[in-house]
């Protein structure tokens, strides 16, 4: 059986000395051979089977919710489950959101995942909201400086009620636990008898709120490797991006923490993983690594994954006049009279569920690679004339589809080198 495994150097220099001399294969070529190995297998009939894709595009209250979970190519490969999870909730203009990621290893962390993040966002939704009522004011509170005393006030009270959710999702995993211990589906498809640490999995959770001055607020608590992090489109390369978690990790290389992790029972551990932001955005973005890896390292890497959702239609590629309409500082640049960029056509790989059906998507890196920019010349140019047609070659899905549609295909087809883990993206465009 041919191995699922991509060729180094060391084993392309081998196969050359074994035989007569043949043309160096590129990275594209290897790329594309590796995607062509993977086979497809559908989800099992196991207990409580989740479906192969799952995503939702949530438009109101002047804000768009854009999120999507595909199962990874070693699962389907295996014909196994997927591990991610997300869900989301709005409380009038605040939108809260979590993802989750199932611990690889353990054969029940899909419903770990899943219950965690239901019960983060259950209990952020009851509880910011009685806070809402308590402070009517708090659009101003957190609109003060940063060493005033009402926004250390707030602040202080809202981490604490992001922290005590986290305990709420670990209480609800233990009770999914609980609930299915003595059912013998589950130990019969694992061969042995369900222990906690069978549904462990990472959350990160936010949650973001418009303030004044078109800024908005930012609370965040990580645990476990994925990301969180905001882009403010209209910002030059260097204040483009910030980061709102740690990718933290176990004792081991490659091992992470869960929410299960006897760690995550201590207050402490839980202050340190909380951050806050407040600032000018554009889009809020949490992700499981099986995306956060494909763009490593994350700062400054994630405004390509930025700017590729723009190439292929997932975020808004904003009009020459909606630039100007805003008045946008940004807009200077992409009337810069450069030269045109070498913009490369979209590339096709074969669709892991069907080898005779392509997507061609458009990728950044080749846009860099072919002009010769590197990441911070490209943001620069990123709404000139020859990126938008870039954009323009982007894949139609269907005809209204809406973007996490668009999300979903991308997702399950975008191909990275090393890259067959479940991917789950959701951003919030404000």
């Amino acid at each position: 059986m041919t191995d699922i495994t991509e060729l180094n150097d060391n084993e392309k220099q081998s196969a050359a000395a074994e035989g007569p001399v043949k043309e160096t294969l590129s990275d594209k070529d290897v790329t594309a051979h590796t995607a062509s190995l993977w086979k497809y297998n559908p989800v099992p009939a196991s207990p409580e089977p989740y479906p192969e894709y799952k995503n939702d595009c949530d438009k109101q209250n002047g804000s768009e919710i854009t999120a999507a979970r595909v199962r990874g190519k070693k699962h389907k490969h295996e014909g196994t489950n997927c591990d991610d999870w997300y869900e989301y909730a709005r409380l009038g203009e605040w939108i809260i959101a979590a993802v989750s990621d199932g611990a690889g290893s353990k054969p029940l962390s899909r419903i770990g995942a899943k219950v965690s993040c239901e019960a983060v966002i259950a209990n952020l939704k009851n509880e910011f909201s009685a806070v809402s009522e308590i402070c009517p004011d708090i659009k101003t509170a957190l609109s003060k400086p940063f060493d005033n005393a009402d926004f250390t006030a707030i602040c202080s009270k809202l981490a604490i009620l992001m922290q005590n959710s986290f305990g709420a999702a670990f209480s609800a995993v233990e009770n999914a636990y609980i609930a299915r211990s003595n059912k013998a589906e589950f130990e019969e498809s694992i061969g042995r008898k369900p222990e906690l640490k069978d549904y462990s999995g990472t959350l990160l959770a936010a949650v973001i709120i418009p303030v004044e001055r078109g800024e908005h607020f930012i609370i965040t608590v990580q645990v476990g490797d994925g990301m969180i992090a905001s882009v403010n489109a209209d910002a030059d390369f260097e204040n483009a991006l910030r980061i709102l978690g740690n990718a933290d990790s176990g004792s081991f290389a490659g091992e992470t923490e869960f929410l299960t992790s006897e760690q995550m029972r201590n207050a402490d551990s839980l202050r340190s993983r909380t951050k806050i932001q407040r600032g000018k955005i554009s889009s809020l973005m949490l992700m499981t690594d099986g995306v956060a890896d494909d763009y490593y390292p994350n700062n400054p890497q994630l405004l390509r994954l930025y700017l590729d959702l723009m190439l292929n239609g997932i975020i808004h590629f904003p009009t020459k006049q909606e630039l100007l309409e805003k008045n946008s500082c940004t807009y200077a640049d992409s009337n810069v009279k450069n030269e045109k960029l070498d913009v490369p056509a979209p590339v096709s790989y074969p669709w892991v569920n069907d080898s005779d059906v392509k997507y061609s998507l458009q990728y950044s890196k080749n846009i860099m690679s072919e002009s010769g920019l590197d990441l911070k010349g490209l943001w620069k140019r990123r709404f000139d004339d020859s990126v938008r047609s870039a954009r323009l070659k982007i894949f139609d899905i269907s005809n209204g589809s809406d973007r996490s549609e668009r999300l979903s295909v991308w997702l399950d087809n975008y191909v990275e080198r090393g890259s067959f883990d479940d991917r789950t993206l959701l951003i919030i465009n404000v």
